[in-house]
């Protein structure tokens, strides 16, 4: 048990501390099923995101939910700045230490899910995918060319992201940030993003997070996955436009499910159980291939 989990913080007799290569993983394991479902948090979130998700999912299955690396209370010790394939290498180390030989399936919010893509084109392929909101857009190609590389070192260096911990919590910016997703979380789950972001690896760790990631990369390997997509969108998403994803997930899922529905950003921690039925529905049958739902 990790003593500097608060005491209210969701799922905290779940939590593990798992030692694997240079990290000290924060991981929420529930059940005892031999079925295995990874659940993977988006950019500057955490474990705690799933909320009621966890247990309930936990009741059928066996629920791995790590914090990644630089996140919450996961210490990274080693490589910073880890890329996608970076990051997916540091789970397959972690699924080894927790004695798991398959996750059978991953469900991913927003960057997570862009991760559960590249972690299974490196590995056993999962059996579904599901993604709730994920994050297939990238930014315009002159920033990526031009702009990032020079951003990047500042943004993740140690000293700034140590400035900005200090001064997050005198303002409203943790707020104005939830607020920009266009979801509504009531004050307990926006204090529990305050209490994330008052931690200065944990800020590291999410610009680093937004720093290696290269979409363009990965959506051009994603012809080789086999794994059955489901793909949740929310039409007021303040973050990832739906009708642009809508488009990339055409282009290069054209066998992926999509489900469009009405909510922010962070909708799985808003309504908890709306969420849990399109997760279960497509960890059990197969649907249409889009559906659309107010």
């Amino acid at each position: 048990m990790f003593t500097s989990i608060p005491e209210d913080w969701p799922n905290r007799s779940f939590s593990r501390s798992i030692q694997a290569g240079d990290l000290t993983w924060h991981v929420q394991v529930g059940g005892t099923s031999p079925v295995h479902v990874l659940l993977l948090h988006g950019t500057g979130s955490s474990a705690h995101t799933w909320g009621s998700l966890f247990t309930e999912l936990a009741k059928k299955y066996t629920v791995i939910a790590p914090d990644l690396p630089g996140h919450g209370f996961t210490k990274n010790l080693g490589n910073k700045n880890l890329n996608l394939d970076a990051l997916a290498e540091k789970l397959a180390e972690l699924r080894e230490a927790l004695d798991i030989g398959y996750f059978d399936h991953i469900i991913g919010h927003s960057a997570g899910a862009t991760l559960a893509l590249s972690y299974t084109l490196k590995n056993k392929q999962a059996k579904t995918i599901i993604g709730l909101n994920p994050s297939l857009i990238s930014l315009p190609s002159f920033y990526n060319k031009f702009i990032a590389p020079f951003l990047n070192p500042i943004v993740t260096s140690s000293f700034f992201t140590a400035v900005l911990a200090d001064l997050l919590p005198h303002t409203r910016m943790i707020d104005n940030l939830i607020d920009s997703t266009n979801t509504k979380l009531d004050i307990d789950k926006r204090a529990r993003y305050k209490t994330l972001f008052k931690n200065a690896d944990h800020l590291n760790g999410s610009v680093s997070f937004m720093a290696g990631t290269d979409i363009p990369s990965l959506l051009e390997q994603c012809n080789q996955i086999k794994s059955s997509l489901t793909f949740v969108l929310t039409e007021d998403d303040g973050w990832i436009p739906a009708q642009a994803l809508r488009k990339v997930i055409n282009q290069y899922f054209n066998q992926a499910k999509i489900i469009e529905i009405r909510g922010g950003h962070m909708f799985h921690e808003a309504n908890e159980k709306l969420a849990l039925g399109f997760i279960e529905e497509a960890l059990s049958e197969e649907g249409e291939c889009h559906v659309s739902t107010n």
